[in-house]
């Protein structure tokens, strides 16, 4: 077996001290995590070894950053100067070849003819790719200046292993910084929601509170006395009422002030068609049950557990149904539609109806047992005819609702419509109360003043006709002439043009040519 000579050996030593100093690089990158820290080691080791005068790593932009980091290190011996900036042309041209680049004359260099080394202060150059899976994601850079030797093969062969090897550690430093970022950013995202939750819990809560309902008449002040004794238990309330009353407003201040409040609150309107729809609805129903039943449905009866359901119209629910939500009421269970075994529910059930249940049973509409088990306690809302010295609180309560919504400052309403909303039937109760306001809100152009034009034909004819029955119709013959002068004087302004004056006035063309024709009034269709 040959016996090396002393140059052969010189050389092997000279890679073991290669390989032993690589790898206590990587040894040493490799126990550290934070990513400025690993460049700063990787970039003093280079130009240590490879006695540059200075030495630049930069990683590239990536994701949704705008700009890299950038690390630079001089040779203790080196006076401080300018840091040395990778030419966009050298690194263009690493980037594009993806090898190391070796430079030993900046100057002479014929690839990069248009850069100077400033004077000799970077004359000699190794610029080395960090690729990692195929992209290149950052760059190391060492310079040496003219009055040194150009760097040697040693220094480009280090220098391009150290890169490649330290590239992927980077790369995992990178990665598990973005990821502890994005971890703090869902975190601090969840302790927002956590506190917006609470904060409309709380909103809700208030909204929904007994204070909060609008009304200071004897009959409101009974209904809100009734249903705030209501709250403390878990037994069935039937509340009663004709259409728009705000039944299941008052079904909300019973829940949201209820021990169950932090639990849910679910509405279903029993009106619906068919018996299966409205089961699969309340008590859920397994997959295959029927058709078009493609995966299990948990229904809204086990949504709302632990809280309350409020089953609107519920003398609108088919029997079978009916017997459905007495077994609930009564033992806790529902069954899911195709389901062989029942589930258990701790719901609280509220329900509503403005139909005569009473009536329903005796036409066997209705289940009699259902019926006893719903009304432990019956509340009665009356209609608004029945408390009309709350209809300026609640005409506040919209008008105040309206301008945030439409963003009008000081939307207002002139007495005289007041006055006439005062004395209006409202057979549609406070939901139509509020469409009037909304209604009103929307065409009136005086500055956010709605007055008795603004009102509805509708409420202007019915508050004539509810106060001529008690007066001899010398209301109605007031209104008349009002609507008559309202008129004539818009024609006026707008010069004959009957579009124009009619949706000035909130009526249509036909509607104003109608009344025109009423009164005698003949003006020039100027459109």
């Amino acid at each position: 077996m040959p016996v090396p000579n002393s140059g052969q050996t010189d050389h092997l030593q000279v890679a073991v001290n290669e390989l032993q100093a690589i790898n206590s690089l990587i040894e040493r990158i490799c126990s550290v995590r934070e990513t400025n820290h690993i460049m700063s080691i990787i970039i003093n080791e280079l130009v240590k070894l490879t006695q540059a005068d200075q030495g630049v790593i930069s990683l590239l932009p990536s994701g949704d950053q705008t700009s890299g980091r950038t690390i630079v290190r001089t040779r203790p011996q080196v006076p401080e100067e300018l840091p040395y900036r990778v030419s966009e042309q050298l690194s263009g041209w690493v980037l594009k070849h993806r090898v190391v680049l070796l430079v030993n004359d900046l100057d002479r260099d014929d690839r990069f003819s248009n850069l100077s080394s400033e004077g000799g202060q970077f004359k000699s150059l190794i610029c080395a790719p960090m690729i990692v899976r195929g992209d290149v994601v950052g760059l190391t850079s060492l310079v040496r200046r003219s009055a040194r030797a150009p760097f040697s093969d040693a220094d480009v062969r280090q220098t391009g292993i150290i890169s490649s090897q330290s590239a992927q550690i980077l790369a995992n430093a990178l990665l598990m910084e973005e990821l502890a970022r994005k971890n703090e950013l869902l975190q601090e995202s969840q302790s927002r929601l956590e506190e917006e939750n609470v904060r409309l819990t709380d909103v809700i809560a208030d909204s929904f509170a007994f204070e909060g309902v609008i009304g200071h008449s004897e009959a409101i002040r009974n209904v809100l006395a009734l249903a705030s004794k209501v709250c403390s238990n878990n037994s069935p309330v039937l509340i009663t009422g004709p259409t728009g009353t705000g039944k299941e407003l008052i079904a909300r201040a019973i829940h949201y002030n209820s021990r169950r409040r932090n639990g849910a609150f679910v509405v279903k309107n029993c009106g619906v068609k068919t018996d299966t729809l409205l089961e699969s609805e309340l008590f859920g129903h397994v997959k295959g049950a029927f058709t078009g039943a493609h995966r299990d449905k948990p229904g809204l009866f086990r949504e709302a557990s632990g809280g309350t359901i409020f089953l609107d119209e519920i003398g609108d629910a088919p029997m079978s149904t009916q017997m459905a939500i007495l077994r609930v009421i009564e033992d806790g269970e529902i069954r899911p539609v195709g389901a062989s075994r029942p589930e258990h529910v701790d719901v609280r059930v509220l329900s509503a109806t403005n139909s005569d249940l009473k009536q329903a049973m005796e036409s066997k509409e209705f289940r009699s047992d259902l019926f006893y088990r719903i009304n432990a306690v019956t509340i009665n809302l009356p209609p608004l005819t029945e408390r009309r010295d709350d209809i300026p609180l609640l005409v506040e309560h919209f008008l105040k609702k309206q301008s945030i919504r439409m963003q009008i400052e000081n939307l207002s309403i002139t007495p005289e419509a007041l006055k006439m909303l005062r004395q209006y039937s409202w057979p549609g109760n406070i939901r139509q109360l509020e469409n009037e306001i909304e209604r009103a809100t929307l065409i009136c152009d005086t500055g956010g003043l709605i007055d008795v034009l603004d009102l509805s034909e509708e409420v202007r004819r019915g508050a004539g006709e509810t106060v001529s029955a008690g007066d001899g119709g010398q209301m109605r013959g007031a209104v008349e002439k009002l609507e008559q002068e309202m008129i004539v004087k818009t024609l006026q302004e707008n010069g004959g043009n009957i579009q124009k004056s009619a949706r000035l006035l909130g009526l249509t063309r036909k509607g104003l040519k109608d009344k025109m024709a009423r009164y005698g009034i003949s003006a020039q269709d100027s459109e």
